[in-house]
């Protein structure tokens, strides 16, 4: 049976890095060591939620996330929890002109009450406050796993919370759904993944070079309403230091420091 990040590339759910060793459940207490490629896991088989998915047995939705949420870091938790918790469908709409698509396809969003009731009983305290810390912080207004990275590295860092999917119009009328915006600095951020250049649903029958024509257009727009813009890939994404140094360099602002009373 498969679980952990097996288990979430069958069901389509965001992983984080690379996966080279399949991870799989046992009943039996001595696994948990890598063979050949593969890592078991000891789990209880009366509480691990087995389902079948394209053939294989694997542990389900809920387990499965969180799974990733106590096993992995605070960004893969919220990333796949943000995944989770919205209905599923491709998240680029084009241009950007509208929030990402509530269409469901084929995995039923879950909600927070089904998460947190498959917490206790199968997790430590320690595991069960990491799936809980994450929990609490996911928004599935997060269109991209970029996003949900973005979001929770910001948290992580001590910037102030962006607000999310924010509809920015002119006299024109609306211009975009800006991924984060920070409203006091009149400040907008946007994370390109760069792959939906190359997407047909993205493209809508445009060239690549003629969606960042267009891409750029809807930028300028942006700042014709007095917003300043910046981007960044999954290259600033690569590590902590590095998302921090780029965002303080663009002015986003940090959390106030807390006053302590004596």
């Amino acid at each position: 049976m498969f679980c952990r990040q097996s288990s979430a590339a069958l069901w389509d759910m965001p992983l984080l890095g690379h996966h080279h060793v399949v991870h799989a459940c046992t009943s039996d207490d001595g696994g948990g060591r890598s063979r050949a490629g593969v890592r078991r896991h000891f789990v209880e088989l009366d509480s691990a939620r087995i389902e079948e998915r394209q053939g294989p047995l694997v542990t389900d939705p809920v387990r499965t996330a969180l799974d990733l949420a106590a096993f992995e870091s605070f960004e893969q938790g919220v990333t796949v929890f943000d995944h989770v918790l919205r209905p599923q469908a491709d998240n680029l709409a084009p241009l950007r002109l509208a929030p990402p698509s509530r269409a469901p396809l084929s995995l039923a969003p879950l909600s927070r009450e089904e998460l947190d009731a498959g917490i206790d009983g199968n997790y430590t305290k320690a595991a069960a406050r990491r799936i809980r810390t994450a929990l609490a912080f996911a928004n599935p207004s997060s269109g991209s796993p970029g996003e949900s990275v973005s979001r929770a590295l910001m948290h992580r860092l001590g910037f102030r919370a962006p607000l999310l999917q924010v509809e920015i119009r002119d006299a024109r009328g609306l211009v975009a759904f800006t991924d984060f915006e920070w409203p006091d600095e009149l400040l907008c951020g946007e994370f390109d993944g760069l792959v939906k250049y190359r997407k047909p649903e993205y493209l809508q029958g445009r060239t690549p070079a003629e969606a960042l024509i267009d891409e750029k257009r809807r930028e300028d727009r942006i700042r014709a309403t007095g917003r300043r813009v910046i981007r960044w890939t999954w290259s600033e994404l690569s590590s902590p230091e590095t998302f921090g140094a780029f965002l303080a360099a663009a002015g986003v602002p940090r959390q106030p420091l807390r006053s302590c009373r004596r």
